[in-house]
């Protein structure tokens, strides 16, 4: 049995993070040991004999007004303790699920965002307010198994289409979709290497509703098992 570690956990004014904890931890607690945590500083003891590590967590900077009446208590920066078992943990072989906030998490590390692939930049990234979304699968992988029949047999689920993130060279884009009707393609599943580890985005999983749909939790559950295969 494979230990999973996930990372639930941030600002709550938009996320209710412990909602999304339970429900990660039962899509995976059937085949695996799950460890949950809240905070990153946990990481640097939970990640040890680890297989897997999930991520749908928001801890960053908070730069901007916008955030001032919150900073105090949630800014968050990333130690040289998390950063070293982060990146030693997964270009060690150790597997990661970066899942919607992901790639806003960490935004004082560019590191992470060559880990997971791709990355919010605060100049131009942005995302519409949750809707039913509409994904289009473009590539044959596991990862994305069945999620056709899934678009196809009913309607997609409610959440945020990021668009304009950073992405990395080499990532294999597996699903898009549009922020708007007139908008480009954007990736929301795809899939990437960082050393020795493999990663899994997927922009889905604002919520525990969003990630409990049928096209999520499947994408979420295969995620899972393809980065583990090397581990």
């Amino acid at each position: 049995m494979s230990t999973v570690v996930v990372l639930a956990g941030g600002l709550p004014h938009a996320h209710d993070f412990d909602a999304i904890a339970r429900t990660l931890a039962g899509l995976f607690d059937a085949e695996h040991e799950v460890r949950t945590v809240a905070h990153p500083d946990q990481l640097t003891t939970a990640l040890d004999g680890a297989d897997a590590l999930v991520v749908d967590a928001l801890w960053w900077t908070m730069q901007g007004d916008r955030y001032e009446q919150w900073r105090a208590e949630w800014a968050y920066a990333t130690t040289p303790a998390l950063r070293a078992a982060v990146e030693r943990f997964v270009d060690g072989g150790g597997g990661l699920l970066a899942v919607h906030t992901a790639s806003i998490c960490f935004d004082d590390w560019p590191e992470w965002g060559r880990i997971v692939g791709g990355a919010w930049d605060w100049s131009r990234s942005s995302h519409p307010p949750c809707d039913v979304v509409s994904p289009r699968v473009i590539a044959d992988h596991p990862v994305v198994a069945g999620v056709v029949d899934v678009i196809e047999s009913r309607p997609g689920p409610r959440d945020e289409v990021y668009g304009d993130l950073t992405w990395q060279p080499g990532i294999d884009v597996l699903a898009v979709a549009k922020r708007q009707p007139a908008d480009d393609d954007q990736p929301v599943v795809w899939t990437h290497r960082y050393g020795a580890g493999r990663v899994v985005g997927l922009v889905f999983g604002h919520d525990a509703e969003s990630l409990a749909h049928p096209l999520n939790s499947r994408v979420v559950t295969q995620g899972l098992r393809w980065v583990l295969e090397d581990a």
